[in-house]
This record gives C-alpha cells, sequence and structure tokens, in this order.
C-alpha cells in the first residue's frame, strides 16, 4: 500500500495569537514539498508583515513568492459591541508590499451571498454560503483558505492546477488551486498542515473544558501534536466573523 505520513500541529485555541507558529508551519513545509507560492489571507496586513521579517528573509525561503488576500470593499465588520468597524490595509502596508512585489487581492468572497435590494427577495448564491458552513467544522478559518486559493486563481497570480500553500493566522493548507469556477472539480486540499482543535472564537470553547484526562489538567502550551479531543455538551456562542 502506497501512502505517506505527515504532521499536524493542532492549536488549542482560534486566533491571531497562532500566527507565528502557523507560518513556522506553512514556511517549513513549502521547503519540504517545494512550494513556490504562498497566500496568506490577512485583514490587516500582520500575516504578510511578519513573513517578510521572519521568513522570506532567510535564505532558505526567499524563492516563495508571497501573495496576499484581504477582504473585498464593502465587507461588513463589528466589534464585540455590535459596532461598525473598518478593516483594512494601511497605505504604508500597501507599498510595502509593492516594494517586495507582493499582490494585493481584493474580490468578493466566492462563499459569500449577494445582497438584493429588498430584503424579502431572497439572497443570491445562498447555496454557495452553505460550503463555508460546511467548512466551518474544520475551524473558522478553513473557509478563508480555500477562498483565498480560488481568489488567487481567478486573478491569475497561480497557475490552474498549481500547488500552492494557504493560511490565516491559524490555519494553513497545502492544495491544488483551481478557479472558483471549477471549484468542485479540480480544487483539492492536499495536506492540512495546522488548525485550531478547539474552537474557542467560533463556538465559545474551552480547551480547558475539553482534553482528556490522559493529556493532563491544564495545558501548558498552545499547541500539541496529535491530541485527542472530546466534545463538549455546553453551550456555545454563535459565530462572529468580526
Amino acid at each position: 500500500m502506497k501512502q505517506f505520513t505527515a504532521p499536524i500541529t493542532y492549536f488549542l485555541q482560534e486566533g491571531r495569537d497562532n500566527l507565528l507558529e502557523c507560518l513556522r508551519v506553512a514556511f517549513r513545509a513549502a521547503a519540504n514539498h517545494n512550494i513556490e507560492k504562498m497566500i496568506i489571507f490577512t485583514a490587516h496586513g500582520l500575516g504578510v508583515t511578519m513573513a517578510l521579517d521572519e521568513f522570506t528573509s532567510t535564505p532558505e525561503f526567499t524563492n516563495v513568492k508571497l501573495i496576499a488576500v484581504t477582504f473585498p470593499v464593502g465587507q461588513p465588520f463589528s466589534d464585540a459591541e455590535g459596532k461598525p468597524v473598518d478593516c483594512v490595509i494601511g497605505h504604508e502596508l500597501r507599498r510595502r508590499f509593492h516594494e517586495h512585489s507582493i499582490p494585493l487581492l481584493r474580490a468578493h468572497m466566492p462563499f459569500d451571498p449577494i445582497a438584493t435590494r429588498s430584503g424579502d427577495r431572497g439572497v443570491l448564491a445562498h447555496d454557495l454560503s452553505l460550503v463555508e458552513s460546511a467548512l466551518d467544522i474544520f475551524g473558522g478559518s478553513m473557509s478563508l483558505c480555500v477562498q483565498a486559493v480560488m481568489i488567487a486563481c481567478d486573478a491569475g497570480e497561480v497557475e490552474w492546477g498549481e500547488h500552492v500553500i494557504a493560511l490565516t493566522s491559524d490555519t494553513a493548507i497545502l492544495a491544488q488551486a483551481a478557479p472558483t469556477r471549477r471549484m468542485l472539480t479540480d480544487l483539492a486540499v492536499r495536506e492540512v498542515l495546522c488548525k485550531p482543535a478547539v474552537y474557542n472564537i467560533g463556538r465559545g470553547e474551552k480547551a480547558e473544558n475539553m482534553l482528556t484526562e490522559s493529556e493532563g489538567k491544564k495545558p501548558r502550551a498552545k499547541t500539541l501534536e496529535g491530541g485527542v479531543i472530546r466534545s463538549s455538551k455546553a453551550k456555545v456562542k454563535p459565530k462572529s466573523r468580526s
């Protein structure tokens, strides 16, 4: 039987605190698999900045081309109190990306529905939003990684069928790229490199309530290799896109 074994890093929380380790895992995989392009989905540009400062400046990773994908213009965001907030990448960062030949892609998210003028007339592309909900079982960032690959391929920054790495702050995948219209026939996730094991943001889960007794009373580290968790029966909060 032909097979291979690959490591997966699991984070015990979702969110930006995992970004540096997520980048480290992604760049290590890029070197191991000879991946030439890395797609970083970023809201404020931090992931791309960290990749430039910590990784692409080293000889081992100088051949990795970075591609930035961010939210489209008009995407609504709100803070914890429900107040609208801006989510943009500033002029200085955009200029730095340009100096390093890093394209910044903004496009309609493939899984997002299209609003209509009247609220009682349904929602266009509603079925595609169910794809996003389905991918959320792998964590809230998985759908962003998949959509980033399609956006980059739609824009011509990666080739149809090319293998790339896509990541957010807490999830990274190795995928075969395809344009949006060929998602169900040609796009393939070859490996999950890292992901959250506990969905504290999307579902309100708590790691200390979910770890098995064999893993100790309380985790000291924020990552684990091959850990086993059990589901919690506690009520959880609905996912927020803010």
